[in-house]
This record gives C-alpha cells, sequence and structure tokens, in this order.
C-alpha cells in the first residue's frame, strides 16, 4: 500500500503543487513512479503509479495527449503531474474534462523541481508513516519474562504489516513451535499449505532472491484452485547464527508493489530487533531465576520478606499463586543438562513463558514455577499441567533417544515464598508416586494421600521387600498375597477374612499359616503389621 494522492499533497514539501482537474480521485493510491516523456511511454505503466511529464513531448506531438489519455493503461494511473510552465502553458479544456470524467488527478508541478525530489519526498512521506504505524514502545528487555509483552508486540507489528500492504503475514517461532497471524484471513487464503512450506516447501515451486542479505526470497507455486501463480515471501529472523523464526507474508494471486516494501523491511527490522532482545532478555531472566531457586532450596532465602523482594526483583508477581513442579530425567546414560536449547524450546512450546519459570536443580533435573490461571478451577489448572506435561515428555522423546522423564507436582497452588515446601512436595510426589502407581509419569502430591508423609528411600524398600518376595514374585502365590491383604484388613479376623474372600474360615487359617511360614515375620508385631500393609499398599 502506498500513499493517497491527497495525502501526498498535504506534505510540506508539495505545498505549491495545485489540482487542475479530477478532484474525485484524491483517494487514488500511489504505488510507484512513471515517467511519460517519450510518446510511447504509456505503455510502460502497470496502474497505480504518479505519472511525470515535462510536457515537452506533448509539446512537440500534437494530439498525443488526447489519444493518450484514451488508452487503458492510462486510465489507471493514480494521478498524473506535468510542469504546465515548462512547456504546454496551457492545458486545453478538453484535457481537463478528461481528467475530471476519468477521476484521475491532474496536478501542475512546480519548474524547479526534479524528479528525483519529488521521488524521494514521497518516499519519505510513505517511510514516516509507516514508522507511525509500527510504533512500538521501546522494549524493555527485562520486561519478556511476561510472554504476553512479547506476543502483543508481534501481533502490532504484524498487524501494521496487514494493514499497510493489504496481504497478510505471518510469524513462525521455531522456539516456541507457535505462529501468529495478522488475521485469520492468512489461513483461509493460504489453505493447505502447510506452516513449514512456507521456507521449505514440499511441492515444486520456484524461488527468486529479493534480498540476497536478509535472505528474502519470493516463493511461487501454481495452484490449481486460483488459475494462475500463487505466491509468498519468506524472510528468516536470524540471531547470534542461529534461525529462531520466519517471517511470512502471502501475496497469493497478487504482488507487493515499490512501497510495499518499506512496509516488510520496517515490520523485518522490528521483529529482528524484537528477537535479539528477547534472546538477551531470556538468558538474564533464566540465570536470576536459576540464582533465586537455588537460593531457596539451599537455606540462603529463607525468610518471607527476603523472598518476595527477591522475586519482585526478577519480575515475578507475588501476587500471583503458583504450582511448584519438578521434572526428574532417570536414564543414566543421558544428560539433560546437555541438551539445553533442546530443552528450552521444548519447553516453550508447551509452556507460555508468562505462566512458566524454569531453572536446573542438577544435571537431570528442573525446577518449574507455574502461575495459577485464575480463570480456570483448580482442577482444570492441575488438568492442564498434566497435559502439557506429558506433551512435554512427547516432544523430548522425539528429540532425545531413550529419555526417560517423571513429574511431580505439588499441586496446592501457593505464594511463592513457599517454594522451598512445594518443591519438597514435587519431590515426593515422584518419590512415592512412582512406588504407589508406577505406570504413570506424572503425579501429584494430593494424590499420594497419607503416603505423603513417609520418607521411604529406594534401599529400605528393597530390605523391607526381602521379607515379602517369597510371596510376591511367585505367581501360585497368588491367592496368599490376596488373603493376606484381606486378613490385615479385617483387623486379623479370620471370621470376616472368610466371609470377605467367600471361603471356609479353616481355609483362612491354612493360609495365613502357609504365609508366617513363608516370610517369617511375625504378625503380631504391630510394627511388622504396618511395615507389610505399607509394602502391600504399594506392590500390590
Amino acid at each position: 500500500m502506498g500513499i493517497s494522492v491527497g495525502r501526498m499533497l498535504e506534505g510540506e514539501f508539495f505545498k505549491d503543487y495545485r489540482v487542475l482537474a479530477g478532484h474525485g480521485g484524491l483517494n487514488n493510491q500511489i504505488q510507484g513512479f512513471a515517467m511519460l516523456d517519450a510518446p510511447d511511454g504509456f505503455l510502460w505503466t502497470k496502474g497505480r503509479e504518479f505519472a511525470l511529464s515535462s510536457g515537452y513531448v506533448l509539446q512537440q506531438n500534437p494530439g498525443l495527449f488526447d489519444e493518450v489519455i484514451k488508452t487503458d493503461n492510462f486510465k489507471k494511473i493514480a494521478c498524473f503531474g506535468i510542469k504546465v510552465d515548462r512547456y504546454l502553458k496551457t492545458l486545453p479544456e478538453s484535457i481537463i474534462h478528461a481528467f475530471n470524467d476519468l477521476n484521475i488527478p491532474l496536478i501542475s508541478i512546480p519548474s524547479k523541481d526534479t524528479w528525483m525530489d519529488i521521488i524521494n519526498a514521497i518516499n519519505v512521506l510513505v517511510m514516516n508513516r509507516n514508522i507511525m504505524q509500527f510504533n512500538i514502545r521501546e522494549i524493555n528487555p527485562y520486561n519478556f519474562s511476561d510472554q504476553t509483552y512479547h506476543v502483543k508486540k508481534i501481533n502490532k507489528i504484524l498487524g501494521a504489516v496487514e494493514y499497510e500492504m493489504k496481504f497478510p503475514a505471518m510469524i513462525y517461532d521455531l522456539s516456541t513451535e507457535n505462529a501468529h497471524y495478522s488475521s485469520p484471513g492468512f489461513k483461509e487464503v493460504s489453505g493447505p499449505l502447510k506452516t513449514e512450506d512456507f521456507w521449505n516447501p514440499s511441492f515444486n515451486f520456484s524461488k527468486e532472491i529479493l534480498c540476497d542479505n536478509l535472505k528474502m526470497a519470493r516463493y511461487t507455486v501454481h495452484e490449481n484452485r486460483y488459475g494462475k501463480p500463487f505466491s509468498w515471501i519468506t524472510v528468516p529472523i536470524t540471531v547470534d547464527g542461529k534461525i529462531k523464526a520466519y517471517f511470512v507474508v502471502l501475496e497469493a494471486v497478487g504482488q507487493i508493489d515499490y512501497f510495499d516494501q518499506f512496509a516488510l523491511r520496517t515490520g523485518f527490522l522490528l521483529i529482528q530487533e524484537l528477537y535479539e532482545q528477547l534472546l538477551v532478555a531470556r538468558s538474564i531472566v533464566d540465570s536470576d531465576f536459576e540464582k533465586f531457586v537455588k537460593s531457596i532450596l539451599a537455606g540462603s532465602l529463607s525468610q518471607r520478606d527476603e523472598i518476595t523482594n527477591g522475586a519482585n526483583e526478577i519480575n515475578i508477581k507475588v501476587s500471583s499463586k503458583y504450582y511448584v513442579m519438578v521434572m526428574e530425567q532417570s536414564n543414566e546414560s543421558i544428560i539433560l543438562a546437555g541438551f539445553y536449547d533442546v530443552l528450552k524450546n521444548s519447553i516453550r512450546g508447551e509452556f507460555f513463558y508468562n505462566d512458566c519459570r524454569v531453572s536446573y536443580i542438577d544435571s537431570n533435573k528442573c525446577f518449574f514455577l507455574l502461575r495459577m490461571d485464575e480463570t480456570l478451577s483448580g482442577k482444570q489448572n492441575v488438568d492442564l499441567i498434566k497435559e502439557k506435561c506429558l506433551n512435554l515428555k512427547k516432544r523430548l522423546e522425539l528429540k532425545i533417544r531413550d529419555i526417560r522423564l517423571a513429574f511431580g507436582l505439588s499441586d496446592t497452588p501457593d505464594f511463592v515464598y513457599e517454594i522451598g515446601r512445594n518443591y519438597q512436595r514435587a519431590e515426593q510426589a515422584i518419590r512415592v508416586g512412582s512406588l504407589l502407581y508406577p505406570k504413570e509419569v506424572v503425579w501429584t502430591y494430593s494424590q499420594l494421600g497419607a503416603f505423603g508423609w513417609l520418607d521411604i528411600k529406594d534401599d529400605e524398600i528393597n530390605l523391607m521387600l526381602k521379607d515379602l518376595n517369597l510371596l510376591l514374585e511367585n505367581e501360585e502365590h497368588k491367592e496368599l498375597v490376596k488373603t493376606l491383604k484381606v486378613y490385615l484388613e479385617c483387623k486379623m479376623n479370620f471370621s470376616l477374612t472368610a466371609k470377605e474372600l467367600f471361603v471356609h474360615i479353616n481355609t483362612v487359617r491354612k493360609r495365613i499359616e502357609e504365609i508366617t511360614n513363608l516370610i517369617s515375620l511375625d504378625l503380631e508385631n504391630p510394627l511388622n503389621r504396618l511395615k507389610v500393609e505399607i509394602l502391600l499398599e504399594l506392590f500390590v
């Protein structure tokens, strides 16, 4: 999109320009320039140009003006500027009437102005308007802990691109694997095209380099449903030598004009700057958050006011409530910390950055601080986190071979100064949850019930299991295990146990005798009974 004739004439440079005819066309858009100082110059106009003439060729070829005005090419121009005082001196009334009928502004240009001056003046007007349209407040890197701030800026830039160019645009962020669109029109027009087709087409196409320095390219395919070539422009957003995103403008069956390239380049530069500052800000925020978390877990930051002040300094909203989650990787041949970029990008792909802050605890363990979504219930929040954990697991399994992940969630939201306590709960959720519910990979603290209070270590579990292994490992003892469990639940009452199992009381007595012979444990001892009950609950 260029600039309207009327808007151009409002510029300071054009204050001495006079509209001689065609006032009805002041809203015509100028999208380029054409020089009509040759008898056949009009043959090369494409439409919407500001056509310029000194008048010399019209003076030397009487009747040419009347002839040119009747051509289809001429009728498509935005306006016609002529140095009347230079050669023609006056214009016939027939010419004035023709411009009025066509609603094409006929503009008298002062003799002193060169074509370059005119073109530069219009370029400046268009660029200034673009800058105003794209105007976004100075980006404060420390605000990038808020993902919505980042997204709003991208959306504003994309909206300005579509407003200026009339073509829908998209930013695809490789780190989050999220697409941002200037409007729903992008997906509607692109139809069956996959997102990655815009930079790596999976079909036959032609590629035209528009700017080698920016790697800006036009991709064109022949799309049957349009009956003509279908094209788009793609520019990679590169930071620190790595492609972080792709900026795509969908031309479809049209093409950007001379002035559209101003908007395209302005949008690109703003997005490039946004990503460069985002990279710096994320590294600062990640480092500060990691120090904050480790200070709390080490006990060097323990007082409520100290923790609250520390959270404020790294832009954690202390008025919000948070869930604490721990992610552990248990394959000893893998060091999760060695996959920093993969991990960060995968996490951002599932958890919005303002809702999730992440820190390494050690080489195979990560700490998550997840802000509660107050528009959802507690159950909805937890269900959503569980879903994102499973999706994150799938993402990482595709990128890191043989990775083994487990997630523990302290599922009661709390203020930031309770991070330490809720971290212990998340750890306990993994430690005990993996014993109680071995088929799951995401465990919540509330899921443990009273078992959440137990401090059960793996080596101690193995020692305790030694007594029960003869029962648990032998398939033939299945009935004995069931009988023992019911017997203890019935407070060692033979009669109640027989009733529960639908067997004779003597059968129960015989089975219990066999059990005590196998496990060598005195079930009359309350501590022994408690130990057996816990193990049966965990492993049966």
